[in-house]
């Protein structure tokens, strides 16, 4: 099944999931009356003549400047406020988030949403929005639409995103922007399938995304399955909300973006990219020995072999652990043709830690005929 097959399926199965069951009913009732201020069809911007309108479900007060969470759904007009996202909303904005419900035109989607998102951050104060705390949520079939918008460079006004049961079309990752990306366990196979290889990627990538999986819930289960398994998974979406885009999560990530750059290019296997982001960072934290680690076995991988066994013969009794240390520098001197040291460097690991398949490892194999190598491996 290609991925425009299983976009297509997303809305049937979302339709015939809910319509067989009668009415949508969302899995957490309407908030008691005062609960949440509800302003409907305000402007957000215009296309031409067209004026694009959202819905702002907010807590009573805007003295407090307020995580927001968008609803990224194709729609616009009376449909945008269907029962599933007025549920939605009114169920962010009674646990203290700001929750948006615009006019997303079809064909358009991408137009629609940075005038959004634009007008959000310059008027943040007139909605009680907290301009540096956006977040972005979309689900099923919108994924395919709203995932390669959010995670675009460029985008720089949300903080985090929020997938639901659905894949798009990715190749690269922001490691800037933190995605929780909910799995249906009873959706369709192919389904499901496409979220695990996109999730795998983007770990692949070092990205930080949290994979969340519902066991028990079907395609929409918002309203297909509202119970309190799916209240979980809705009040854990909230707290990664408020969580992910406050300052000091958002603080720390960027703090420690450069490393978690160079991990990434190590990951994908990209060597060169990562000594090459390593060595700044080695430089500036000279006392930092699990970083001078990594960039040793960043060199290790970029085939420096001399560089690396230097680099690592540092890091003796810096407190790393005997085969952390050990394996990766045992390995870059023997490649580098000194044999003498890689012995050294397997004799200081405990045999207890030291793994059998280094005996018959084809790095080592011009050490297998020298007895200090074979008393290594005698129980």
């Amino acid at each position: 099944m290609t991925r425009s097959t299983i976009v297509a399926a997303f809305i049937g199965l979302a339709a015939t999931g809910v319509h067989a069951q009668g009415p949508p009913t969302f899995a957490f009732p309407p908030p008691p009356a005062g609960a949440v201020t509800i302003v409907k069809d305000v402007q957000y911007g215009a296309a031409g003549t067209v004026k694009l309108m959202m819905d702002v479900y907010r807590p009573p007060s805007t003295a407090v400047a307020r995580p927001t969470l968008i609803f990224f759904n194709t729609a616009a007009g009376a449909d945008r406020g269907n029962a599933f996202y007025a549920g939605w909303a009114q169920t962010a904005a009674s646990r203290g988030l700001v929750a948006i419900v615009p006019d997303l035109r079809g064909g358009t989607q991408a137009d629609d949403y940075h005038a959004l998102v634009r007008h959000l951050s310059e008027h943040a104060a007139e909605y009680g929005i907290d301009a540096a705390a956006l977040a972005v949520y979309a689900g099923s079939g919108n994924v395919s639409t709203a995932f390669p918008i959010v995670e675009d460079p460029a985008d720089r006004f949300v903080k985090a995103a929020v997938m639901y049961y659905g894949v798009g079309t990715m190749k690269d990752f922001r490691l800037d922007l933190p995605v929780l990306y909910v799995r249906a366990g009873l959706d369709r196979p192919p389904v499901n399938r496409a979220i695990g290889e996109l999730a795998a990627l983007a770990v692949s990538q070092n990205a930080p995304l949290t994979l969340l999986n519902h066991t028990t819930g079907h395609h929409a289960f918002e309203i297909a399955d509202p119970d309190d398994a799916t209240r979980q998974v809705i009040e854990a979406t909230i707290d990664f909300v408020k969580r992910a885009t406050s300052a000091p999560y958002q603080t720390a990530l960027r703090r420690a973006l450069p490393e978690a750059m160079a991990a990434a290019a190590v990951s994908q296997g990209n060597y060169a990219e990562a000594v090459k982001q390593y060595a700044p960072l080695v430089a500036a934290r000279p006392d930092d020995a699990r970083l001078h680690l990594a960039y040793g076995e960043a060199l290790l991988g970029d085939r420096q072999y001399a560089t690396a066994c230097a680099e690592l013969e540092k890091l003796k009794d810096k407190g790393l652990g005997y085969r952390d240390l050990g394996l990766p520098a045992a390995r870059a001197c023997m490649l580098k043709g000194d044999g003498d040291a890689a012995i050294a460097w397997l004799r200081s690991i405990p045999q207890r830690f030291l793994p059998s398949d280094i005996e018959t490892d084809p790095v080592f194999e011009p050490l297998r005929s020298r007895e200090e190598f074979r008393a290594l491996f005698k129980r």
